[in-house]
């Protein structure tokens, strides 16, 4: 059984715990880049002429969920074709 004793923790501990978390958020960040970067590709190979279901079976993802990405990406064109004009 382990048991807290109540003793502060060493500058070394705390400097471990803070790069750990650095080092969770930049692989969060480098993952979120991934997955926009794989729906905008997504996208690009639909609007290619890629059907949908040959989407979903290389990336694994649902229809649903191919559709929902696809769609956020053909948002943020036309937004940002909107901002453009």
């Amino acid at each position: 059984m382990c048991e807290h004793v109540d003793m502060p923790a060493t500058e070394e501990t705390v400097a471990a715990l803070r790069k750990a978390v650095r080092a969770k958020k930049a692989a969060e960040d480098r993952a979120d880049a991934a997955r926009a970067a794989l729906a905008v590709t997504m996208a690009d190979a639909i609007q290619a002429g890629m059907k949908q279901g040959e989407v979903v079976t290389v990336t694994g993802y649902t229809r649903e969920h191919v559709r929902r990405l696809v769609r956020e990406v053909e948002d943020q064109r036309a937004a940002r074709d909107v901002s453009e004009s």
